[in-house]
């Protein structure tokens, strides 16, 4: 396994996945069992340990694998779910930071089998959102490869009565879209309990989408939540 990435490289990328972590634990999006990654400029994958500590995560609780998951014995291990980072890495170059966690709205939504449709403006920014009809644990290279295949090329997929997953350019993009997720996502449950909650057309969607992705605005979101929890950038 090559480590030849620099330490203050490695610094930013723990520093950023604690306060990835620690903000979607707070928000009750990632849970004693969430996990989140960054693929390393060399390859590696550096991933939250298994036995992290989500709720109370530094950044040292972080191990560094390989692109197959090719880990170190001595090393604390890696979460169960390794496979499913490693599955998407292989299969979308465009992608550099993967999250997992198990919301409330959103497995609500998924445990009704309900797809996810645009009820709030940010939401449109996941695209197409598919489901992955099985509540199964991500533990092995076979099911890794199927769920990401039904996420294919897209930004998150939702596991039925399980959790999300979020495939994005960056751990600050894959925060910001994990937010909006569940955010939307509880938006369309309760408007369903009330009735029937407004869908945006895919004319605003798309309006949407150019309007709001854009990397102030992701920015804007990320700031707000490290300053709410009194985060250092």
């Amino acid at each position: 396994m090559n480590t030849a990435v620099s330490e203050a490289s490695h610094s930013d990328y723990r520093r950023d996945l604690t306060n990835g972590i620690t903000i979607l634990e707070r928000l009750g999006i990632i849970d004693f069992n969430g996990h989140f990654s960054v693929r390393l400029d060399d390859g590696n994958i550096l991933i939250n340990t298994g036995s992290s500590v989500r709720s109370a995560l530094t950044p040292d609780q972080f191990v560094v694998v390989g692109p197959n998951g090719e880990a170190d014995d001595s090393a604390p291990a890696p979460p169960k779910e390794l496979a499913l980072h490693v599955a998407i890495y292989k299969s979308r170059p465009d992608v550099s930071s993967v999250a997992h966690g198990h919301p409330k709205w959103s497995n609500l939504l998924s445990s009704a089998r309900m797809d996810y449709q645009v009820t709030f403006a940010q939401g449109a920014l996941l695209g197409e959102v598919p489901r992955f009809d099985s509540p199964r644990s991500v533990n092995n290279p076979t099911i890794a490869e199927e769920v990401a295949n039904v996420l294919g090329g897209g930004r998150a997929i939702l596991l039925k009565s399980h959790g999300i997953i979020i495939a994005a350019e960056n751990i600050l993009q894959t925060t910001v879209l994990a937010i909006y997720l569940e955010m939307n996502a509880e938006r369309q449950v309760r408007g369903c309990s009330l009735g029937e909650p407004y869908i945006f057309s895919p004319e605003e969607a798309a309006a949407c989408q150019k309007g709001l992705w854009k990397q102030g605005l992701f920015e804007k979101c990320w700031n707000y939540y490290l300053a709410k929890f009194g985060l250092a950038d």
